[in-house]
């Protein structure tokens, strides 16, 4: 069973690890995370297994009546599969709603087709392709959620 909860820093070392696993083109410093831990305008959300191993997780930056930006969705490959990063996407949409926010922009790798059909799914647009924005050669596609 998945549980979810706030993400807090005893966190940020799972976070830099997972990230680094995860998105080796683009990983975050921890550094970096402590800084977007810190922010009130950030959120951060973990999906924890039966063990209460963290095994995805997610973060928003909603400042508030504008556009929400998803700074980052992850889920280790062993839990992929199980509606898990919707469940992510739920909570952080949810709570960038909360602050006011008015639609939600996020940019995603234009390989990871899994992450583009779910986002789709959760009513995403694409709005457009930013050349090399992981790195030479990572493309990203950018979407788009009207909020309601």
């Amino acid at each position: 069973m998945i549980t979810y909860r706030e993400a807090n820093s005893f966190d940020l070392p799972i976070f830099v690890s997972l990230d680094k696993q995860l998105f080796p083109y683009s990983p975050w410093s921890s550094a970096q995370y402590k800084e977007e831990f810190s922010s009130p305008t950030r959120h951060f959300v973990v999906a924890l297994d039966e063990s209460k191993t963290i095994v995805g997780y997610a973060g928003v930056f909603a400042p508030g009546e504008t556009e929400a930006d998803i700074l980052t969705v992850g889920v280790i490959p062993e839990h992929r599969g199980k509606g898990i990063a919707k469940a992510l996407m739920a909570l952080i949409t949810d709570w960038a709603k909360h602050q006011g926010s008015t639609a939600m922009m996020l940019e995603v790798k234009t390989d990871n087709i899994e992450a583009i059909a779910l986002y789709k799914t959760l009513g995403y647009s694409k709005l457009n392709i930013r050349k090399d924005y992981f790195g030479a050669g990572l493309d990203a596609q950018v979407m788009r959620l009207e909020l309601p």
